[in-house]
Order: structure tokens, then sequence, then C-alpha cells
């Protein structure tokens, strides 16, 4: 059973060694100023949190995507002319951030010119397309670091016949990180009380015009590789100098008011199709919720929850005898342990098919192979093993057990038998038919893990932000889990395992009983065989040692020495235990209108751009 849940947490989520990094953008804090001269002097505040080296930035002050002679859509008039004033600076934070961070001391990094140079506290500039690439080396263990970039983009603006307008790409679409609490602010040359801006990018953004010289866009959560960008038309008489600046010679508010009207009309679709989809997926995540834990509730009223017993006795002293001890193991644990092995050759002893002695070392004996009447397949399987395998001539000890257990050239071949003995007991214990299927819950999980697989890749498609849409696959996860550890006993079953814990706890409370209320004293000899079986044969055989002291004249030589028997159960256990650790050592076994508000859709016209990943 663990096999399969470890195979499925490896199916669904990989282990990869050289995950290495591992961090989230918290924030990400712009401060545009735009100058006199139609520059935009830029501060930018990226902050990462988790296990990471550094960051790379990917500045652009061109965007290749832009046509010339473009319509006010796509106009290559709105790329910048240079990059200028590039610095770089890191700290790490102990607080939230605001614009206000931009004013606190930062440690300035130090410029290298080759990667193999840099080190902790350097950069590395590299030149790009139309602009420069800076990676930041500035180490973050478990912490939050902040990376300030700040420079000036030249000659950004675009002067036209009746306006001047700022269209800028913040973010491009090569940001490859998910950014949460994305805040733009940009500052305008001077007052202007009739600017217009438009916002374009996931439309769950919104921007709100803060006075009459500012603004602000903000975005809870902007998936990775999706442009942002914002249009400014605003007063050209705030631009002093426009000597190097684009120019139209147009009339150019009624034409942009026309394509933002057009966008706003598409947005309204994709807002409208957006609630569509949310209001859809949310019901089918509701639905697909309660018949989950519906069905959950009747997987376990009808394939978990053991049947009501008869049996309610707090001991039983009678043995069942549909089937051998071993088979007890799986009946009480749903498994076979070398508990079973422990039994089983006391009961070859018990049975007379098996004699033992102590040799002289007093903490080695020597088992005799006498006859082979009456065993049952996994008996003889055993006796094959131990007496021709083990051992020669008939015999074996425990000392030759532990060393072929543990031997390089061996320890393989008595994993491989060890196995052979348990699935013949398993399949003798499958045959008394303790357990129900319980195929229809496996099946079901699997059902259920599917189909919340695909709402669960649906929801993240369309980014539909619901809080049921989150669980309803690690839920499924955790019943499928659940069906596959579900191994309810039959009504026989369950019968006897009562009895049989009964059985156990009369075992254990052994020592505490009068002698008077003990069995017949020919009996404990069995009693010691099913000790084993429950692990309990060291209690058992010091209880029984105790109490058979206050039988008089008593001889009961022909009994297995309840010393012996603790010692047998205990070198069993430590040569299964000892092929496993050889085993696992040598890797043998498992493995529109421009006064502010939401986002329009279809962003990454403007000027600008670039990207940004972490290392």
């Amino acid at each position: 059973m663990k096999k399969y849940i470890l195979l499925i947490f490896l199916f669904l989520f990989p282990i990869n060694a050289k995950a290495l990094v591992n961090y989230d953008i918290t924030d990400y804090l712009i401060d545009a100023s735009i100058t006199e001269e139609g520059d935009i002097n830029i501060k930018e505040l990226i902050v990462l949190d988790g296990k990471f080296h550094g960051y790379i930035r990917d500045i652009v002050y061109k965007n290749s995507a832009l046509q010339t002679n473009g319509d006010f859509n796509n106009n290559d008039i709105y790329n910048a002319k240079g990059l200028k004033n590039v610095k770089v600076y890191a700290k790490e934070l102990e607080q939230e951030v605001s614009f206000q961070t931009f004013d606190e001391l930062f440690y300035p990094l130090k410029k290298v010119y080759y990667e193999s140079e840099a080190q902790n506290k350097d950069y590395v500039e590299q030149s790009i397309t139309n602009g420069k690439s800076y990676k930041m080396y500035y180490e973050g263990q478990n912490t939050s670091i902040a990376y300030l970039l700040t420079y000036t983009i030249e000659k950004a603006v675009v002067i036209h016949k009746d306006i001047a307008e700022l269209y800028w790409t913040f973010i491009g679409n090569d940001f490859d990180d998910e950014i949460h609490n994305l805040q733009i602010k940009v500052h305008l040359p001077g007052k202007d009380d009739d600017y217009r801006l438009w916002a374009h990018g996931d439309i769950t953004g919104i921007a709100e015009k803060i006075d009459d010289e500012s603004l602000l866009a903000t975005m809870k959560s902007l998936p990775k590789n999706s442009p942002v960008d914002l249009r400014i038309a605003f007063n050209k008489d705030l631009i002093t100098n426009q000597t190097y600046l684009n120019k139209t010679n147009e009339e150019a508010l009624p034409k942009i008011l026309e394509v933002e009207t057009k966008r706003a009309e598409l947005t309204e679709n994709e807002i409208r199709k957006a609630k569509i989809i949310y209001n859809i997926m949310a019901t089918v995540s509701t639905i697909f919720g309660l018949i989950l834990i519906g069905w959950w509730i009747y997987v376990y009223i009808k394939y978990d929850k053991e049947y009501k017993s008869d049996f309610n006795a707090q001991y039983y002293r009678e043995f069942i005898e549909d089937y051998s001890v071993e088979v007890i193991d799986y009946l009480m644990k749903g498994t076979i342990t070398s508990n079973a092995m422990s039994a089983s050759i006391l009961n070859l002893i018990y049975k007379k098919n098996i004699k033992v002695e102590q040799l002289k070392n007093k903490n080695e004996y020597q088992f005799t192979l006498i006859n082979k009447e009456n065993l049952t397949n996994n008996e003889e399987l055993l006796c094959d093993f131990l007496f021709e395998t083990v051992g020669n001539n008939n015999t074996f000890t425990t000392k030759q057990l532990d060393t072929y257990a543990k031997g390089s050239s061996t320890y393989n071949y008595f994993q491989t038998k060890y196995n052979s003995w348990q699935n013949c007991v398993r399949k003798e214990a499958e045959n008394c038919h303790f357990y129900e299927k319980n195929g229809i819950p496996i099946v079901s999980g699997i059902f259920f893990l599917l189909i919340a697989l695909l709402i669960s890749t649906i929801i993240y498609y369309y980014h539909v932000d619901y809080f049921l849409g989150y669980i309803i696959f690690p839920a499924s996860l955790i019943y499928l889990l659940y069906a596959l550890m579900i191994k309810k006993r039959t009504k026989k079953g369950n019968e006897d395992y009562r009895r049989w814990n009964a059985f156990k706890r009369f075992l254990k409370d052994f020592g505490s009983f009068e002698t008077k209320e003990l069995p017949q004293i020919v009996l404990w000899e069995k009693y010691l065989v099913y000790a084993a079986v429950f692990g309990l044969t060291k209690e058992v055989s010091k209880a029984m040692n105790t109490k058979i002291a206050e039988y008089k004249d008593l001889d009961y030589n022909y009994f297995i020495d309840f010393h012996i028997a603790s010692h047998v159960s205990s070198a069993i256990t430590s040569s299964v235990n000892s092929a496993n650790v050889a085993s696992q050592r040598n890797g043998v076994g498992s493995n529109g209108q421009g006064f502010g508000g939401g986002f329009s859709s279809g962003s990454g016209f403007g000027g600008g751009g670039g990207g940004g990943r972490g290392f």
C-alpha cells in the first residue's frame, strides 16, 4: 500500500534534485516621473521571497513588434530613443514595502564585466536587442530581498498637434514570473486637471487618478508573461523641451478615444465572458465538492465502517482452528511480518516436526528437522529454505541464519525466499476472505481525481478566483489515498479479529491471572506459539516461567522451553531486519474614455517592455 501511495505522489509531484531556486515576487513597485524634456525617470522595486541566488531584469526602450506608420494602437512612434543612468541596489527587507521604501538606504551593487567574476552583491550588465540586461547577485535563503533599479528612458513622450502622450509598457511579455501586488505610480511634469489615462493588461487591474499630476495602477496578481502598459494623454505645454521627441502633427485625442473605446467594448465582452465562466466553474466546483463529500460518506459507511460484532468479551482463551497461526498476522495487520515466521517455527517445534537445543554458546540455538509430517504449504516452503539452504544435514543454527541474512552474497537470496514465503502465507490468508474488495472506492478515487484535475486546469487557465476551485484537487487526491488504504474486514473477518484481539489481551495480562484461573498447563505451550504472532513472546515467556514455579513436582520437559521461545523470536526478527538493512544499503528492493477605472485587454503595444526572471 505504501508503494502505491509513493508512486502517486511521485507521479503528481515529481522531485527535481536541481530545484534549488524557489521564490515568489511578493511586491513589484514602479515609480515613474515624466520630465519636462519627455524622458521618464523610473524607480523599480522588485521584492523576492524564498530561495534564490539573484534576479535578472531586462530593460528595453524599443518594442520591436510596433510598426512604422501604424495606427494609434501599435505605432513605432511610441518607442523611446535610449536608456541611461542605470543604477542597481539591493537590501534585505524586514517589513512590508510601500512607495516610501524607495527613500530607504539600499546597498549599491558592484558592477563586474563577466559572470565568472561575479560574487554576491555584484551585478553584470549585458547588451540585448534594444536595451540592457542586468543580472543582480544578491542571495536570499528563506528571506525577502528587495532589488532597486533606477534608470532614465530617453525621449519616450510623443507630441501630437493637440496633446502630449506617453504610451509605455512597464511589464513586458518576457517577464517569466507571476507578480503579486503590482503597483505602478506615474507623475506628470506638472498639473493637468483634464489628463486621460488608460491601462492595458490583465482585466483584474485598476487604474485611477490620484490628483491632477499623478496616477496609480494596481494589480493583486499578474500571471507570468502578461504585459502591462499605460497610456496617458496630457497637456503638451507641460513638455517644455520638445526638440528631440517623436511628433505626428495630428489631432490625436479623437483617434485615441476611438481606439480605446473599441478596446473597452472588447474588454466588456471579455468581462461578461469571464463572469459567465466564473459562474459556471463556481457552480461546477460546488456541485463537485458536494458530490465528493456525499460519496466519501457513502464509501465510509459501505466500504470502510466495520461490521457490528456479536463478540464483546474482554478476554478470549480459545483457539480458532480454521487457519494456521501465520495467517493471524495478516488478519491483525493486513500484512505478513517476521512475527509470523517466529510463530511458524515455534508451531513446528510444538508439533514435534523440529527439535531445538541450546548450544555451548548460550545465545546460540540449533534446530533439527525431525520429520515433515502434516506440514502446510508455507511450513514446507519454510523448512526447505531453513534446513536445505541456510543449514545442512537437516540442521541450522541461529548464528547461521543471521550470517546468511546479512551476508554480501546471500542477503538477496534470503530476501527473495522470505518474500516467497510471505506470498505463500498471504495467499492462504486471502483464501480466508478476511477483507472485502475495495475496487469501487479506488476506481471512484481515480475518477474524481481526473475530473478535479480537469476542473482545476480550466480554473487555472481562465484565472477563476473561487476558493473551492483551489481545494477540489487536493481533496480528491486525499480521497484517493484514503480509498487505497481502505481495508474493511468481512463479517467473519471482523468477528475473528475481535476474538483474536481479546485473545491477545489475555496473553498480555497472563501474569496478572491467578493460577487457578488459567487454562490447563498443557495448553501453555500452544499459547506461546500464538504469543509469537502478537509479538508478546518475551512478556508471556516471563509470565509463564513465574507461574510454572507454582506447580510442584511437575515434569514439563516435553514443553517448549519458554526461555528458548523468546530467543527464537528475537533471532528471526533480527535476521529479517539484517536482510532488509543489507538490501537498502546495497540498493536492492523498493525505490473608453480615459478617466481611469479597470484595465483593458490587449496590452504590450506601447513602447518599451522587457522581462525578468530569478536564478
